[in-house]
């Protein structure tokens, strides 16, 4: 043993019992030793088992990591209370409708056969804003902990704000058999989707343009076509007041500074107008013109439908007219709400009375109004119906080919005119509601991603712990090594030294 290894050792005593104790000491130095003589075949050994533990955790959970994610949020006005921009409960599962992924596979061209594997597959993780979960949390200790406030802590979170507007979109598409690319597309495809489907259903009411345009005036007599081309006149008129209601409630906009579409240069007050014109001028040429005339293509047919008509509206005013008497009972014998308004001074017993209309009391208002309407609007139609019988049964006149072909000719051009007036309707408020009511409604904040870069940070994530169980076996069996070595090396040494003081022994006794 040289100087440097005096002393660095380990000393293992053997006790036995008829024996003196012996003492042998192993050195530091030469564990090292043998430490540093394996090292390399630890080393080695080491990158072998740290590899095949991390291939082995891989193919292992080979399809767990066949999952692409997205970031989707919301921010339109009413999410914070968990309500759809209509007032109703939001629910994002909407989002992997059938409708939805039906349009993203046909983009794509993937069979449709994969639609249900593709929906049963896809998740969504709420992301709530931090303060919220702080406020919670704080919440939850104060009621835990059981003080005084327990109940003012409950209190608030019942007012708490937990409606997420932030989502993580999961598609775990291993069971799919759809590769990387294409879950990353199917996936992205599906949220821009999303975002015509948001529009539809929020937005510009598209089927209401697709049904008008859909109606065929040549289908009915002229008179009728009159009529089918007035309906739809108003509906459009009253939908384009009812998105200049949004604009102003919007914000967006004031009575001096509208909103012009850029795609058509139209401002709903411009497409009013429009509206109007073509009710009072065109629509109203045509139809003082057959009813002046008594043009028809079958006189007996239209008596009889007209007949039909105000039997229908006959009904439908007696209905009203008893519908308008039990409202009326009902406002009669309301009994609204009393509160009752004391004077500042307590002493003072003076006090004011006044009546407060409830929610209910309002309703029934609004009702009566309604009713009103309605029952006019049915009057007028009966008196419009027996005006058109009576002209009808006074005339003898037969229609000449020519006026037919007159009024055949300004319904054609009157009905392009609509289709037209739908479509520059359609655009404009499909610009409208894209560009200023739910411009940042919908946004994909981070799209799916088809790199195979997140399942490989995955699978080294996953393998850490069997790779650092796998080193430090092996490095406990690499040390017990050298250990166990050097123990043998240093008895090796002890018994050498001992024959060798046996030998001397002799010798000295013999000299």
């Amino acid at each position: 043993m040289n100087e440097n290894e005096k002393y660095l050792n380990v000393t293992l005593t053997n006790a036995r019992e008829e024996q003196e104790d012996e003492q042998i000491s192993i050195s530091i130095v030469g564990i090292l030793r043998n430490l540093r003589r394996f090292f390399a075949l630890w080393l080695a050994i080491t990158i072998i088992a740290s590899v095949l533990a991390l291939v082995g955790t891989a193919l292992v959970k080979r399809d767990s990591y066949k999952k692409t994610v997205s970031l989707v949020s919301f921010t339109f006005s009413g999410i914070e209370n968990g309500l759809d921009p209509k007032g109703n409960t939001f629910d994002i599962n909407t989002l992997k409708s059938p409708q939805i992924i039906e349009s993203a596979l046909d983009d794509l061209g993937i069979p449709s056969e994969k639609l249900e594997d593709i929906r049963k597959n896809i998740s969504f993780e709420a992301i709530r804003p931090e303060e919220e979960v702080e406020r919670l949390t704080a919440y939850k200790n104060i009621f835990d902990a059981g003080t005084g406030n327990s109940m003012n802590a409950i209190s608030e979170l019942l007012k708490t704000n937990t409606y997420p507007s932030t989502y993580k979109v999961y598609f775990d598409y291993a069971p799919t058999g759809l590769t990387d690319t294409e879950a990353a597309s199917v996936l992205n495809t599906m949220l821009e989707c999303y975002s015509e489907y948001f529009m539809e259903a929020y937005g510009y009411n598209k089927s209401l343009g697709s049904s008008l345009a859909a109606l065929d005036y040549k289908d009915y007599d002229y008179a009728e076509a009159v009529d089918v081309f007035d309906d739809a006149l108003t509906k459009i008129s009253n939908y384009v007041s009812q998105v200049e209601k949004t604009e102003l409630q919007n914000g967006s906009s004031t009575n001096s500074n509208r909103f012009r579409s850029s795609d058509t240069g139209y401002t709903f007050p411009d497409l009013s107008e429009t509206i109007s014109t073509l009710r009072s001028i065109d629509l109203e040429r045509i139809s003082s013109y057959v009813t002046i005339n008594t043009i028809t293509k079958d006189k007996d047919t239209l008596l009889t439908n007209y007949t039909y008509q105000v039997e229908l509206l006959e009904r439908k005013k007696a209905v009203c007219n008893d519908t308008l008497s039990t409202i009326n009972a009902s406002i009669k014998g309301y009994q609204k709400n009393t509160v009752m308004i004391y004077g500042s001074d307590t002493d003072d017993k003076r006090n004011m009375t006044a009546t407060q209309a409830s929610e209910e009391y309002d309703k029934l208002f609004q009702k009566k109004e309604e009713i009103q309407n309605e029952l006019s609007e049915t009057v007028q139609k009966i008196n419009l119906y027996n005006k058109r019988i009576e002209r009808l049964n006074s005339s003898t006149t037969v229609n000449s080919a020519a006026k037919k072909a007159k009024v055949e000719a300004d319904l054609e051009k009157l009905d392009k005119q609509i289709k037209l007036l739908i479509d520059l309707v359609n655009r404009t408020t499909d610009d409208f509601y894209r560009t200023v009511v739910f411009s940042k409604a919908y946004n994909i904040l981070v799209p799916a991603n088809s790199s195979n870069s997140n399942s490989a940070t995955r699978a080294l994530t996953d393998a850490v712990m069997p790779i650092a169980i796998a080193d430090a076996i092996i490095f406990v069996i690499y040390f017990a090594v050298a250990f166990i070595l050097s123990c043998i090396e240093e008895y090796a040494k002890e018994d050498k030294n001992k024959k060798n003081k046996k030998e001397k022994k002799p010798e000295a006794a013999s000299n």
